[in-house]
């Protein structure tokens, strides 16, 4: 068997089980925050060491990213993500990776380093994947200058990047 043959049978593996766990969990439908209600507060820090918190979001329009490197859609949605980051970043857009890989901090400051990702990229624990009620992978949250959620994006596609760009511009353009 080739070492690529087995890397992909690792990473379908892997993902099929992580979508069957996510599966079994509990769903409450009041725990994913909607439109309109203050994004789920967190406290963290980067994979740089940076800290990172919705308070210190606040002001800003934000894109949080649920991915993982294992993730082919999560992986798509990075060069987007980052040209967003490029072309807003100075209006006032922070987009931040919330990753959930398993397989620790190590595995992702590599692949961020890997793939030259600019914007920055926090593990998220287990009680901020709850919070904002991770089921699948990517999930974006799209969050304005004051902290309400204005749209959760479940997967990724050039449609949907339209979509977040557009809102994006709709919200830095407000007060």
């Amino acid at each position: 068997m080739s070492v690529g043959y087995s890397l992909r049978f690792f990473r379908a593996v892997t993902l099929c089980v992580t979508a069957l766990l996510l599966s079994l969990a509990p769903l409450d439908s009041d725990a994913a925050p909607r439109r309109g209600q203050p994004a789920p507060a967190f406290k963290t820090f980067s994979i740089k060491g940076q800290p990172v918190s919705t308070e210190g979001l606040k002001g800003s329009v934000v894109l949080l990213d649920f991915w993982a490197t294992w993730c082919p859609p999560c992986r798509e949605s990075i060069p987007h993500l980052s040209e967003l980051h490029r072309k807003y970043g100075k209006q006032g857009l922070v987009v931040v990776g919330m990753s959930v890989d398993e397989g620790g901090e190590r595995t992702v400051k590599e692949y961020a380093e890997r793939h030259a990702i600019p914007y920055q990229i926090v593990m998220a624990s287990g009680k901020i994947s709850s919070d904002y009620s991770v089921r699948a992978l990517p999930v974006l949250y799209v969050i304005d200058k004051n902290g309400l959620v204005r749209e959760q994006i479940m997967g990724f596609s050039d449609q949907a990047g339209k979509v977040i760009e557009n809102l994006i511009k709709k919200l830095l353009s407000e007060k």
